[in-house]
């Protein structure tokens, strides 16, 4: 008897081709349509990216524009508050000098005289530091009302009268504490050759110039006995400027 061998392998490999190929063609056909959706959403993203970042670059460019004009506002605008102290006001100066010595002991008390009345003073202090010095006169229990004035520096050559009233005010205020006889002002006259900026055609030109020179005129070394001499000057220096 004879027997027919049939080969089965041959028949097997050519299924699991075809079956192989169909799924490659569905996986090729699926990946596809997956990179087809993808893509576009890929594109649209970058696209709002880009434009968020424009906007938010173009923003910041307005800001800072907005910044720096500020700053340019800020640097040539300065307004400050200063405080003097008046402990009493009489028509009768002979009353004022009584006041003045009995507060000899408290500071260096000044009298400014102006309509037709005797101002009896005990400093002159910026606003920010009032509060320590009204601790210090009540303490002492010394009756006092303030004397407000705001100065305003509209541009440099102002801001630069502000910085000098507060370099004098500084000296004056130090001048007036109890154990203090001298101030050195080589350091004061070595800063204000540094200050520049000024315009000449300021509305402030003239004060500045005239605080500069009377500050400039200062002796090396400033006696105690000149304290006085100073708050009036510069009492009235700050009035002529001020905003009260």
């Amino acid at each position: 008897m004879k027997y027919t061998r049939y080969n089965y392998k041959p028949p097997r490999k050519k299924n699991n081709f075809m079956l192989v190929f169909i799924l490659i063609i569905i996986a090729a056909i699926a990946l596809g349509s997956i990179f087809s959706k993808l893509l576009p959403k890929n594109n649209t993203n970058a696209t709002i990216g880009d434009k968020t970042t424009k906007i938010g670059l173009e923003k910041d460019k307005v800001t800072n524009k907005n910044t720096k004009d500020t700053s340019k506002v800020v640097s040539e605008s300065i307004i400050n508050e200063y405080v003097g102290i008046q402990c009493g006001n009489f028509s009768n100066k002979a009353n004022a000098l009584v006041l003045k010595n009995s507060l000899m002991k408290a500071g260096t008390p000044f009298i400014i005289e102006e309509n037709n009345s005797n101002k009896v003073l005990l400093g002159i202090y910026p606003k920010a530091s009032i509060d320590i010095i009204a601790k210090q006169l009540q303490a002492s229990k010394i009756d006092y009302v303030k004397i407000n004035f705001q100065v305003i520096g509209n541009d440099a050559t102002g801001s630069q009268i502000i910085e000098m009233v507060n370099a004098d005010l500084k000296i004056l205020n130090k001048l007036s504490e109890k154990d203090i006889s001298a101030v050195q002002t080589v350091e004061l006259k070595k800063w204000l050759g540094t200050l520049q900026g000024e315009d000449k055609k300021s509305a402030s030109f003239n004060s500045m110039t005239e605080i500069k020179a009377y500050l400039t005129a200062m002796p090396a070394e400033l006696k105690k006995e000149k304290t006085e001499e100073g708050y009036i000057y510069i009492y009235k220096f700050i009035k002529k400027l001020s905003k009260i």
